[in-house]
């Protein structure tokens, strides 16, 4: 989910989502055992004021993506990702004012009468758990968070379609009975297939847009379920309006509409 939301807000545009991952928790963890060591200086507040403004800067603009109805609010994170279940307003308003205070309090608390021989052993000790974290999370031999996080991340639509009959395909204003509908739970897409379209069709719910890829990058399991080849080229097609009545969206000159199927 780390992986994920590091694409979504796209921070991996120098290195990849798993890479971002490693830097971020070994930032996160030297910086935060640092504070509780009671390291109360420059070179300690200040990198901490400013990932405590960009956490604040990503939610407050994901809360107005989504109210502004230019993001899916499934996407919202947050401090503590999925852990908590909340509102992207919810999640701004609560990690401001959990933030903000306690770094105010660090600021104005600043000292620098610790002798310097105990200020090099917590700093030392510092980056001595920003390593261990990240030596943990990139190479530990039985978890390997980074390399599920990255498989997810980077995985390039391969995740798994499971066909879903609560919803139905209208095309300009008629139902279209033979078109299958599938989604992904993991990239929270949809996968619209019908023989009046030239392609198959998706749609990313957490970033709004409309794509489309040819029939030949689908492949289909003895279980029912689809997959999508590793080497897919999606075509951008714009973006698609939530409505009162479903999802609309033009593709090849319809006009589409993905709505929930009355008789599911």
């Amino acid at each position: 989910a780390f992986a994920e939301q590091i694409q979504l807000e796209g921070l991996d545009f120098l290195v990849s989502p798993s890479h971002v991952v490693l830097i971020a928790l070994a930032v996160e963890t030297g910086l935060g055992a640092a504070l509780l060591m009671g390291l109360q200086h420059w070179w300690v507040l200040s990198p901490s004021a400013l990932l405590v403004g960009f956490f604040i800067f990503l939610n407050g603009r994901n809360y107005w993506l989504v109210s502004q109805g230019l993001r899916d609010e499934s996407a919202a994170c947050g401090c503590f990702g999925s852990l908590i279940d909340r509102t992207p307003a919810e999640a701004f308003w609560q990690d401001f004012f959990l933030l903000l205070p306690p770094l105010l309090l660090a600021l104005w608390g600043q000292s620098s009468l610790q002798s310097l021989p105990r200020q090099r052993l917590r700093l030392s000790l510092s980056l001595i758990m920003a390593l261990v974290i990240v030596f943990y999370a990139g190479a530990g031999p039985d978890l390997k968070f980074v390399d599920l996080a990255a498989e997810i991340a980077d995985s390039g639509g391969q995740d798994r379609y499971e066909r879903t009959r609560e919803f139905e395909l209208m095309i300009n204003g008629t139902r279209e009975s033979e078109a299958e509908i599938y989604r992904s739970s993991e990239s929270v897409t949809f996968l619209v297939l019908s023989s009046q379209l030239s392609d198959a069709v998706l749609l990313r719910l957490r970033t709004n847009t409309v794509e489309t890829i040819t029939q030949v990058e689908i492949s289909r399991a003895t279980d029912g379920q689809v997959t999508l080849s590793p080497d897919i080229t999606p075509q951008v097609q714009g973006d698609f309006q939530v409505g009162p009545d479903g999802i609309h969206f033009v593709v090849d000159g319809y006009e589409l509409l993905l709505r929930g199927n009355p008789g599911s």
